[in-house]
Parts: C-alpha cells; sequence; structure tokens
C-alpha cells in the first residue's frame, strides 16, 4: 500500500465562481449551444438503462472516464474536474436515478447502493465504454466499489473519494461511537425537516453537517440551486429502507483493479475511520491525504484533487 499526504493551503471553500469555469462554458457555447433546460444545467445526453432513463454530459475524447457523484448531487457535481480531464479523457459525468435531472421511475423507495451500481454497470455497457476509469465520491464511492467489485470487467481502475459505508461502523472499533454525534446532530434534524415539508432546509442541515458550518451559505448560487435540485433524491435516501446496500469487508479485498483512495484531511471523524479500514482491505490501493480539505475534495481542493487524479490514470493506463 502506498501513501502520501498533500498540502494545499488558500484555496478552500470554492474560490472560482459557480459549477465550472467560465472557459469552460465558453467553449459549451461555442461547439454544443447551449442546450440547457434551466440557467445552471448543461447539454445532456440520456441513456435507457434498467428501465429509466439517465441523463449524462461528455466532453473530450481518449479512454473513458465516468465520474460518480455522491448524495445531494447530480451529473453538474464535477464541474470542476471537466475542463481539466477532458484535456486527456473523454469525460462522462452522470445522474443516478432518481436525481436531478433524471424522471423519476417508481417512488424511490428500492433508492441503495446495489441499486445505483447495477445503473451504473448498465450504464457503461449501454455506451459500449468499457472497461472505464471510475471516480466515485463518498456514496458515489460506495456505487462504484460495489461495481468494481461485482462488475469488473467494466472497470479499469478506481478511485474513491470516502467510501460513506456506515454499516461498517458498527464492526469498527470506537465506530458506533463515532457516529452518534453526527446521527443526533444532522441526520435527526435533517429527517425531520424533510418530514416537515422544508427541504431546502434539509439539504442545508447535511451540508453544512458534512462539510463544516456555514458551508451551505458560502457556496455559489450555481452550487447551493444544484444541491437544492436533489432534494428528492435526498428524501428518498434519508426514507428508503436500505439505502446502503450490503458490502462486506470480504467485499472490498476482492477490489482487483488499481485503486487510489483520495482522502480529506480535515473530514469527519466516521468517515476517516471508514476510509481506513477500506483502504486496510483492498489488496491493490494507494492512499492520498489532502491536508485540510474537507469531504468534497473535488470541489472544495479541486486543483489538488484534479493532479492527484491524473497523475494516478497516467500511471495505471487503461489496458
Amino acid at each position: 500500500m502506498r501513501e502520501r499526504k498533500i498540502a494545499r493551503k488558500g484555496e478552500l471553500y470554492i474560490q472560482m465562481p459557480g459549477l465550472v469555469t467560465g472557459t469552460l462554458l465558453e467553449q459549451i457555447s461555442q461547439t454544443q449551444g447551449n442546450g440547457s433546460e434551466g440557467t445552471f444545467d448543461l447539454p445532456t445526453k440520456r441513456a435507457k438503462v434498467g428501465g429509466t432513463e439517465l441523463n449524462y454530459f461528455e466532453l473530450g475524447e481518449g479512454d473513458p472516464v465516468v465520474f460518480v457523484h455522491g448524495s445531494i448531487g447530480d451529473y453538474r457535481t464535477w464541474g470542476y474536474q471537466f475542463e481539466a480531464f477532458a484535456k486527456r479523457y473523454r469525460v462522462i459525468s452522470y445522474s443516478r436515478r432518481y436525481h436531478y435531472p433524471n424522471a423519476w421511475i417508481g417512488d424511490g423507495m428500492d433508492y441503495s447502493s446495489a441499486v445505483h451500481a447495477e445503473d451504473l454497470a448498465g450504464f457503461v455497457r449501454s455506451l459500449g465504454i468499457g472497461p472505464v476509469h471510475l471516480i466515485g465520491q463518498s456514496y458515489g464511492a460506495i456505487v462504484a466499489a460495489h461495481c468494481a467489485r461485482h462488475h469488473p470487467d467494466v472497470v479499469c481502475n478506481l478511485v474513491v473519494i470516502e467510501p460513506s459505508i456506515v454499516p461498517w461502523l458498527e464492526h469498527i472499533e470506537g465506530g458506533p461511537e463515532s457516529i452518534e454525534p453526527f446521527v443526533k446532530e444532522v441526520m435527526e434534524p435533517a429527517a425531520n425537516a424533510m418530514e416537515a415539508g422544508n427541504s431546502d432546509e434539509a439539504v442545508r442541515i447535511f451540508c453544512d453537517g458534512v462539510l463544516g458550518a456555514g458551508t451551505f451559505e458560502s457556496l455559489s448560487p450555481e452550487m447551493q440551486a444544484a444541491m437544492l435540485d436533489n432534494a428528492p433524491e435526498f428524501r428518498a435516501e434519508l426514507e428508503a429502507p436500505e439505502p446502503v446496500s450490503a458490502f462486506s469487508f470480504e467485499d472490498a479485498k476482492q477490489i482487483t483493479v488499481p485503486t487510489l483512495s483520495v482522502e480529506a484531511g480535515g473530514s469527519i471523524p466516521w468517515l476517516a475511520k471508514v476510509t481506513d479500514k477500506f483502504a486496510s482491505l483492498v489488496p491493490t490501493i494507494e492512499r492520498v491525504s489532502i491536508e485540510d480539505s474537507p469531504h468534497a475534495v473535488h470541489f472544495v481542493t479541486p486543483q489538488a484533487f484534479n493532479e492527484t487524479v491524473l497523475d494516478f490514470l497516467e500511471r495505471h493506463p487503461r489496458t
């Protein structure tokens, strides 16, 4: 196992405006037209997968890199990666089932990481692009890990940002105690706000609970709007009977593709415990910690994240 730390100062809390860089927006406008249905949308395509349609955005040419977003996110979540990665790769960022702007099929009660992993494998196969470089964050990292474990034919390597495999905490020393404050101070208030019909407040509570108090108000209007667009998804995630499907320690050991764990030096304790455990199990893993960054390293410290992951992909080319 290879492990190193990266220090990045003065870059925190979204110094760039919007979801994507202005140069990228200009490029999209010139080459693809506006094509957007809303102020903060990018032009998307749709793929039919597992009885539903998944919107996705793509840019660039080369070996495919597929991005898997986390909770209260969608294909736009990876806006700070599009331009940097598209210089070398075919960037594909899709919205998971029930996430904006996908049409809902069903009531959301089947929301689970296993369903999303099947969708992901089906999505890659429907586009005929496998095996792909697969990058997932938080809940999206769980989905990506599921996919790499159960559908290794569609994945050539894996990058995860702190997979939030909450059930593991029951089997990790100090795990239950580490998440108890998060449940009481974040998840329960968010669920109560959602139940009371205040979905915007539920999203704000969750965002601040994961990234730090006051974070939501510090985000650009575009990022706030994108998170609020996914309030219906967040309700499904809160209310589904098993949002995190069974994924054992042994499953993690069966991931054999080259894997990079990108970790936030300023993340919350229970996420750090799960991340440490995951890294101890995957036999092919490398670890990089980006100091001072909270959980969403891809848009809070995008330059450090992009440089780190692009270096990994260059050292582990598609075969």
